[in-house]
């Protein structure tokens, strides 16, 4: 008489488990990049809007803020509702802000987490000594991990 097994082998439970643990792994990996991204997404539009109401501050007044600006920008005219902070802001810096030649331009500054974003800020620009990091880094206080991205007046 023959014996039929059902079930499966400790062999085909062991291959099953590794393809799974190897897919769990791929999809974790794409998921915190994801968040990476949509993370730099929220930055560059924060930075667009404040790039709006500095705008509109300037059409006003002829110059733009000399400094707290997103506190002059919400009072007494209000450009913005709300004020702006990084997605990571207990972690990173916040949005910076510098006036130049007498609040008559400006330069609007954040951290990319995604180091391979192409609009980035290089160093051939010249721009990052601004804010005191000739390498273009930035990020937390404990390790610099992302990248400038800066914006400046029209």
């Amino acid at each position: 008489m023959m014996l039929r097994k059902n079930g499966f082998t400790l062999i085909e439970l062991l291959v099953a488990v590794g393809i799974m643990a190897v897919l769990t792994g791929l999809a974790a990996f794409n998921f915190n990049q994801a968040r990476v991204r949509a993370r730099d997404v929220q930055r560059k539009s924060d930075m667009s809007q404040l790039q709006k109401a500095l705008e509109a501050y300037r059409n006003d007044t002829n110059e733009y803020p000399a400094s707290n600006y997103q506190g002059t920008l919400k009072s007494p005219v209000v450009y913005i509702k709300n004020t702006f902070t990084d997605p990571r802001a207990s972690e990173w810096i916040d949005y910076q802000y510098t006036p130049l030649l007498s609040n008559k331009a400006y330069y609007l500054m954040s951290c990319l987490e995604n180091a391979a974003d192409t609009t980035k800020t290089t160093v051939a620009s010249g721009l990052c000594a601004s804010f005191g990091a000739a390498d273009c880094k930035c990020g937390s206080i404990s390790s610099k991990t992302g990248v400038m991205y800066i914006v400046t007046n029209p």
